[in-house]
């Protein structure tokens, strides 16, 4: 079997076929306890570091191809769906929201480190769910502590601005885009 190379975060489309939707790249798959990254320059997916001992991604962690967010990294997304894939998986998906987030480091200004909400565009048993405000407040509650708790122990600290309905996170995608258009890797 034949693979054509292609850099994740450069040249795959962040728009899919129809446009209706996004690509998102699968980094870390639900039930990790390690954080990997695409590393664009080796062209590769890398083992970031552990989580703290007992957590694990909920759901798939990744990130929106051809997107330059404020923190200089492309915009990170969470899948949410109840089976979990692997690194380097494309989904097509459907933007449903975000959750506003602003990092800090030791002293630093805050960043802005948004995480962009979707759902696979074929994910049927989930069609109702047209907005992050579908979901149920305990799960968004659970999603908050599980950001808290992912960045612990590494010197960041984490401050969440609420949470962006389906039209203002598809606003922040597009003007990533247009910061990656303009800026590049």
């Amino acid at each position: 079997m034949y693979a054509l190379s292609m850099n994740l975060q450069t040249e795959l489309p962040l728009r899919t076929p129809n446009k209706a939707g996004v690509h998102m790249v699968v980094e870390t798959p639900a039930g990790s306890a390690i954080k990997y990254a695409y590393d664009h320059e080796i062209e590769s997916f890398v083992w970031s570091r552990p989580l703290i001992a007992g957590l694990t991604f909920p759901y798939d962690f990744g990130f929106l191809p051809q997107t330059l967010g404020d923190d200089g990294d492309a915009l990170d997304a969470m899948l949410l769906t109840d089976q979990g894939s692997r690194p380097g998986i494309v989904v097509p998906s459907r933007v449903i929201g975000a959750l506003r987030v602003e990092q800090f480091r030791d002293g630093a200004p805050a960043k802005r480190n948004d995480r962009i909400m979707l759902l696979p565009s074929n994910d049927h048993r989930n069609a109702h769910i047209l907005d992050v405000g579908n979901l149920q407040s305990r799960l968004r509650d659970e999603l908050e502590a599980f950001f808290v708790a992912s960045l612990s122990l590494t010197g960041k600290k984490t401050e969440f601005r609420g949470w962006a309905d389906a039209a203002e996170a598809r606003a922040w995608i597009d003007q990533a885009a247009e910061r990656f258009s303009t800026l590049g890797v």
